[in-house]
Order: structure tokens, then sequence, then C-alpha cells
């Protein structure tokens, strides 16, 4: 067999080596699963302790671990007064947590479109959804149809992208509209200076173990610089506990994480930094090697930030994106599409939609977008591979 046609057929390169950055910390992890063993507190102890002080670190303010990305959303929402007859604005492309979260709290979705160039809400998109959607009434917004007071934006930094926060907050300011960040993707992540988690009103993290920084199930946190969010959103994960734990001052639910599950990311964080810098580099060594591609047109490559923390590295297709990716399956490149419906196609969100309603970038989008392997253990002459056979694929040569 001539030695190309077996590359082709016997180097595999998965989308995924998580067992990769647990081998980088395993002996860690076993000595504190062992300390959490035997002190027997499962919940609340100085594991969880530990990781939130060095994620308030990391952003600048305070931080509140919870059960997962989804939880922190919700109890972000809740602890800012975001509830029943309330409006949210979120982008329709995304992972359904985010308008999920909103619903569970009692709260309407309303949905924006996005850049084309980032694939996330900016001032533009954020201004018309607004005009779109809602009236100005006694100096606040309300949905144009049910009146439904807007009383929050979540911009998501999406595949690692940090969105430029403190633009969308202009546009809102002086309306009662709380800006919640969902950075479930951008741990680490810098904008304007600033750290993702911190640019708005609350930022929402997830440690799903796929995530830059994962754990070993779910796991999440909001951070913020308000005291007062903190304390509630602290309050809001125990039941709505006060200080006594057995009485109850509002109505919470219970959504603490696991102190084992804090012990498998504090044995990730002191890496956290070396791995965002490594995927940094990955995707440098991919913009260098797809660059051709995309000047002959048959790609777009992810926007290029400083502060990006490449949780996925997402080009844009221009022919047959399905086709691509089965023809890189054959050729031993395993790819994902994050994500194939916008959150105004879903079905279970269809009320909220509106007749009619088109937010043509994500639609287009959801066609062309297809993330490539990224993650620190990819090395280097792994990603000429992708590259190269990314290329063949396509029927040209690199």
């Amino acid at each position: 067999m001539p030695a190309r046609r077996r590359q082709l057929t016997t180097v595999r390169i998965p989308f995924l080596r998580l067992h990769s950055d647990y081998r980088e910390v395993a002996q860690d992890v076993r000595r504190r699963f062992d300390a959490v063993l035997e002190s027997q507190c499962f919940v609340l102890g100085s594991q969880t302790a530990e990781l939130e002080d060095r994620l308030a670190a990391l952003v600048g303010g305070r931080a509140v671990a919870c059960s997962s990305g989804s939880e922190a959303l919700c109890l972000a929402l809740s602890a800012l007064g975001v509830g029943s007859g309330d409006a949210v604005v979120v982008p329709a492309l995304t992972f359904y947590a985010t308008a999920g979260a909103v619903c569970r709290v009692g709260a309407r979705p309303v949905f924006a479109d996005v850049a084309a160039e980032t694939l996330t809400m900016g001032v533009r998109e954020l201004e018309a959804v607004l005009d779109r959607e809602f009236i100005t009434r006694d100096g606040r917004l309300a949905t144009r149809g049910g009146g439904h007071l807007l009383k929050a934006v979540i911009p998501v930094h999406l595949y690692g992208f940090p969105v430029p926060v403190a633009e969308l907050r202009r546009v809102l300011d002086g309306r009662g509209v709380a800006l919640i960040e969902d950075a479930a993707q951008a741990v680490g992540a810098v904008a304007g200076g600033g750290r993702v988690g911190m640019l708005g009103d609350a930022g929402c993290f997830s440690f799903y173990p796929t995530k830059n920084l994962g754990g070993a199930g779910d796991g999440g946190a909001v951070t913020t610089a308000s005291e007062t969010t903190a304390a509630a959103v602290r309050r809001l994960r125990v039941h709505g506990a006060g200080e006594d734990p057995m009485v109850h001052v509002v109505r919470g639910v219970n959504a603490r994480m696991s102190e084992l599950q804090a012990a498998y990311l504090n044995a990730k964080f002191d890496r956290l930094e070396a791995w965002t810098e490594r995927r940094r580099r990955i995707a440098g060594r991919y913009r260098e090697r797809l660059s051709p591609l995309a000047d002959a047109g048959l790609l777009r490559l992810p926007p290029a930030a400083e502060g990006h923390v490449y949780h996925q590295f997402t080009v844009r297709v221009s022919g047959d994106r399905d086709g691509l990716a089965a023809e890189l399956s054959r050729r031993g490149i395993e790819t994902r599409v994050f994500y194939p419906l916008p959150l105004h196609r879903e079905p279970s969100l269809a009320e909220f939609a509106g007749a009619g309603i088109t937010l043509p970038v994500c639609e287009q989008a959801v066609r062309e977008i297809l993330s490539l392997p990224i993650y620190p253990s990819l090395r280097d002459e792994e990603v000429d591979c992708v590259c190269d056979r990314l290329a063949g694929a396509l029927g040209v040569a690199l």
C-alpha cells in the first residue's frame, strides 16, 4: 500500500483526548480525592472553597461554585431579579441551555441574530432586536406584544471568543437591564482589558468535561463584582437557606457542587494558563496553514482576538459542510457541528420564536460551521495532518 494511502486509513485524529489532560494531573486528583473521602465532607467543603478562591482570583471578583453551567445561568438570573413575566435577550446561535435557563426561571427568551464576523451578538444585533421586539414604556423596554419587561441580556462568548460586553452595556445604560455573561466556553478569556465573567453584572461558567477547564462530570460557577449578587447566589444554591440552614428565606434549589468535582477541577487549575496558550498556538498554526483555503473562498476562518481562548476552532465551509465532514471522517479526522439548529428553530422554543421570524446570519451559519480538533495534547504534526486532509477533501493541496 502506498505511504500516502496508508496514512489516510491508519492515522486517526479524534476530536477530543480527555484522557491526556487527566494523565497530567492524575496523581494530584488521587491525592485530593483521598482527602475528601477521608474527611467525609462531600459538599461545601475545603475543595469547593479553594476552587471559588482560584476562580475569583482569575477573574478579579467573587465566585460561587454550583452544580452545572445551566444552574449557574438560572442562579444568576434569579439573583438579579429575573423571573415570571420578564423578557431576556439571547443570541440564537448558542447551546440550548442559554435559553433553557431563561424559561426555567419563568421568563421569556427573545432571540437576536449574530454578527457574521464573530458569530456573537454585537451592538448592531442588540440594537436590531431591541428595535424589532420592544417599545419604551415608562423608561423601560417592554415587548411589543405581551408587555414583558426586558430584565436581562445574555451575551455568549461563543467558542471562547470574548464579546466586548462594555459596548453592549452602553446600549443598555439607564434602562434597568442586567448583563449576564454566558462564559461557559470562555474561562480565562479577556476583552477590553477585563476578564470574561466580570464584564457584566454576573458571569456564568461551565466545567462540563469537554470545556477548557473540564471536570469529572457537571459543574459550574457564577462570578460577579457584587457581594450582594454573590450572597444571593450562595443562598439560592442551598434551597434558599439563610444563616440557619434549616430556615429558608427564599425559594431556592439544590445546586451545590460536589467536593470530588471541585477537587478534580483544583487539580487541573494550575495548568489552565499553559493549556490556554497551547490552544492559542494551535489556532495560530491552523490559521497559517488554512489561510490559502480562506483566500480561495473555500473556508472562512474564525475571528482572531488577543483574549480568545479557543474552546473550539470553528471554520465556515462555503460548500457542502456535511459532505466535507463525512469525507474528513473517512480520512480519519473527527469534527463536530456546534450547533445544528439556531435557538429560534428548536422545537421546544417555538412558542417564543414569533411568526415569520428570520435571523439570516444564524440560519446561514448553522449550515456552514464545522469545528476542528483543538486541545492541548494535539501535536503540531497532527494539526498539519488535519489541514492537509481538509485541503485534500476540498480537492486542493496546501
